[in-house]
C-alpha cells in the first residue's frame, strides 16, 4: 500500500455497530494504539499484505500450538 505523505489526511466518518465498536477498543488496549484510527490504520496494512500475497499465489497458513496448519481464508 503506497503511503500517503504526511500533512495529507481525509476524514473518514464510519457507522459501526456498538460490539465493532468494542473490538476497535479492545484492539487499541492491547496493541498499546495510540488511537481507533491507528487501529484501523495497523489492521489495513496486515489485510492489504495478506491480500497482496494471496495475488502472488503465497498459501496463507496459520499454525496452531498443536503444529497443525489451517489455511486462512480472506473475506
Amino acid at each position: 500500500m503506497p503511503r500517503i505523505p504526511r500533512g495529507t489526511k481525509t476524514r473518514l466518518n464510519l457507522e459501526m455497530s456498538e460490539e465493532v465498536r468494542r473490538k476497535l477498543e479492545s484492539l487499541r488496549e492491547k496493541t498499546d494504539a495510540d488511537s481507533l484510527s491507528e487501529v484501523i490504520r495497523r489492521a489495513l496494512a496486515v489485510y492489504d499484505f495478506l491480500w497482496s500475497e494471496r495475488e502472488k499465489g503465497t498459501r496463507l497458513v496459520a499454525r496452531g500450538a498443536d503444529n497443525k496448519d489451517r489455511d486462512l481464508v480472506l473475506l
